[in-house]
């Protein structure tokens, strides 16, 4: 007498289908999640990379690069008002900085994420 022992640890349909649509809501939640946050890192890394050359450079033509980063990136116009704090004593200090919102509308989540990206660089 033989008996076919079967081996049944979740491999249905229903969990596999069930696992699936997980996999897939968390790639779609963390893509638009991710671009807020990408957006975010890049526009630091410009502001980073400024305040690091800004002792050579007008606080205008620091402004327009900045700003034409923020068109290149993407962001509201609201991140296009930075601010230049220039000291002239010794150490003398920049401080580059700008305050925006972004909207993530999600499914089933609506939240608005406030980012403040600056850098500061002593010479």
């Amino acid at each position: 007498m033989v008996t076919s022992v079967r081996n049944s640890r979740g491999v249905s349909t229903v969990g596999c289908l069930v696992s699936l649509l997980l996999t897939i809501t968390a790639v779609y939640y963390g893509m638009q999640v991710g671009r807020v946050y990408y957006r975010f890192y890049a526009i630091k890394d410009k502001i980073d990379t400024a305040a690091l050359f800004a002792q050579t450079q007008p606080t205008e033509e620091i402004l327009r690069g900045l700003r034409l980063a923020a068109d290149e990136i993407g962001l509201p116009a609201q991140a296009k008002q930075f601010q230049v704090q220039r000291t002239d004593v010794y150490p003398r200090t920049i401080t580059i900085s700008t305050v925006y919102t972004e909207k993530l509308n999600l499914p089933f989540i609506n939240k608005t994420v406030t980012f403040k990206p600056s850098a500061t660089h002593t010479q």
